[in-house]
């Protein structure tokens, strides 16, 4: 009995031993790695000027810091939810775990076919560059490589749970601003016309507001209503934009070329201006009136064709402030 004590105490112990040795031999093969193969956070992300990203396909997309604004390309406004998120993604990543090394070479061929490279400029100094490769089989982490390194890792958010390389995007039109007035000038008029009722105006100078109707005649505007309307013109954003790959998008020069359902143009206080034509969107099976037949026109929804050249999906919802009829803004008594 003493015997078998003894044998089993040695297994146990010899099993220890080798545990010991596997754990000490991945710290210290951890520890010989050069700290920067696995160093992809930005410190100081208030610091960063431009980003770049590209891949393979080739596509390209530079988002660059402008005084308080970011530029997509050069030329657009970019959204700021989709800039604060991928500035979070740079400061907060980190190592997950080493990959095995049998599975690295799958790693990278994925990386040379799917990869996306991203640059990180702080003013003209290039501070990190790395490759964004594809995810890890548990879906909870993101193989990532430095550039002047062999060795690809797996990393993540802490408290994050899903992959990073969705948030390393290329289409231009998902990094532009989806506000249809994006301009940061004052606004001096908005003017709405609808074809099959007429037109009117809402002016402002200061805090006072003027109702110009059709005829041309004139009268003090709601105050309430058309702040209303003022501040939902500033923040109006569209729902998606149609780009040519987009079935919508074969169907343009009808669509613009048919009477729209109204036509909403902004002027700035420099004389600028922008307008917005809207357009029914077809219904279908799926959209039913009220006695369950299918109606000829979505009821939520339009085509917007915006003077700057966007085409884009609009929501009657995100207008409710804007598609009012002249009576709305005539003074209350």
């Amino acid at each position: 009995m003493m015997k078998k004590l003894k044998t089993t105490y040695l297994l146990i112990a010899l099993a220890v031993v080798v545990i010991l040795g596997l754990i000490w031999r991945e710290i210290a093969s951890q520890n010989s790695f050069d700290k920067e193969l696995y160093n992809f956070a930005v410190a100081d992300t208030a610091a960063v000027t431009k980003l770049v990203i590209w891949d393979k396909s080739p596509d390209t997309v530079t988002l660059e810091r402008k005084g308080v604004q970011w530029l997509v390309n050069g030329a657009y406004i970019a959204r700021p939810d989709a800039i604060e998120v991928l500035l979070e993604t740079l400061y907060r990543v980190r190592l997950r775990n080493f990959p095995q090394a049998a599975a690295q070479e799958t790693i990278l061929s994925a990386m040379a076919t799917y990869g996306k490279r991203v640059e990180v400029y702080q003013g003209s100094t290039l501070v990190k560059a790395f490759t964004v490769g594809t995810e890890t089989p548990d879906m909870l982490g993101t193989y990532m490589l430095r550039d002047g390194y062999e060795t690809p890792v797996a990393t993540y958010i802490p408290g994050f749970n899903g992959y990073l390389s969705s948030r390393f995007f290329l289409r231009e039109d998902l990094w532009r601003t989806r506000e249809i007035w994006p301009s940061p000038e004052e606004i001096a008029a908005v003017t709405l016309v609808y074809p099959d009722s007429g037109y009117f105006e809402v002016q402002r100078s200061g805090n006072q507001y003027t109702l110009v109707l059709g005829n041309g005649s004139g009268l003090s505007a709601d105050p309430m209503t058309s702040q209303a309307l003022y501040k939902a013109v500033q923040s109006a954003q569209y729902e998606g934009m149609i780009i040519p790959s987009d079935l919508a998008y074969t169907k343009l020069d009808s669509i613009s070329g048919s009477q729209p359902v109204a036509q909403i143009t902004v002027r700035y206080a420099d004389g600028n201006t922008a307008d917005m034509r809207l357009f029914h969107v077809p219904g279908g099976p799926d959209i039913l009136d009220a006695d369950g037949r299918p109606q000829q026109w979505d009821p939520d929804r339009f085509y917007g064709v915006l003077s700057d050249g966007r085409f884009v999906l609009t929501q009657r919802y995100g207008l409710q402030h804007v598609l009012k009829s002249f009576r709305a803004f005539a003074p209350k008594n």
